[in-house]
């Protein structure tokens, strides 16, 4: 989970989560977005490894733009993504970090 943290931090974002991660108690419940969860209506929501499960996207379908990162390209939530990048969350999520914290420091 660090390195969506580190994601979130670089953008000024917070982070959500689905309910397995929930149930699972990798985060607490109150972050816990879809049908059973809340609903969030952000600018810019990264699904990152999630598969997109209708239960989910019930939460987050509003979003103005979505973008997917999955190492699946037959996830179902390239469907309503904006955007996609199939990859590795673990290669594509770090280098999205560093060319946002470059970015920033060249524009700053």
């Amino acid at each position: 989970w660090g390195i969506l943290e580190e994601l979130a931090a670089a953008i000024g974002a917070a982070t959500a989560c689905s309910r397995p991660v929930a149930d699972s108690e990798w985060r607490p419940h109150h972050e816990h977005v879809g049908q059973t969860g809340v609903t969030i209506r952000p600018n810019l929501y990264i699904a990152i490894g999630i598969s997109g499960a209708i239960q989910h996207l019930g939460g987050v379908n509003n979003s103005r733009t979505i973008v997917v990162i999955n190492k699946d390209p037959e996830a179902p939530f390239f469907k309503a993504a904006d955007y996609g990048v199939v990859g590795d969350l673990f290669d594509v999520v770090p280098r999205l970090t560093e060319a946002i914290k470059t970015f920033k420091a060249n524009t700053n």
